[in-house]
């Protein structure tokens, strides 16, 4: 059943297992969807310039720059998308989860 699954997902695109398909998927990039995706859900903890709330964020896990969110794409990946524990109250739309692996995956390359 695996190797259906598998098999159905490929399109020979080395996709990272994220099942995106780059070539069909609608095109997101930081500043069309990655900066308001972070500034919605992450920044309120994981910013610099949260010097005193940042509600259990480890001190230098920000995401104020594109480069900072790429450091821990494949943290936000397993943390956003696969486990949903992030943001710790939930709340991320489905929509918004989908963009994100497509950002990841086609973007970033995670």
């Amino acid at each position: 059943m695996l190797l259906v699954l598998m098999v159905a997902c490929s399109d020979g695109e080395d996709t990272g297992g994220s099942g995106v398909d780059c070539t069909t998927a609608p095109e997101v990039d930081w500043d069309g969807f990655g900066h308001g995706f972070v500034t919605t859900y992450c920044v309120s903890c994981h910013s610099e310039q949260n010097t005193d709330r940042r509600y259990g964020a480890p001190e230098g896990l920000d995401f104020d720059t594109e480069a900072e969110f790429y450091a821990s794409g494949a943290r936000v990946r397993a943390r956003t998308i696969e486990e949903q524990t992030m943001p710790p109250g939930g709340g991320v739309f489905t929509d918004d989860l989908q963009l994100l692996d497509v950002y990841l995956t086609c973007q970033l390359g995670i």
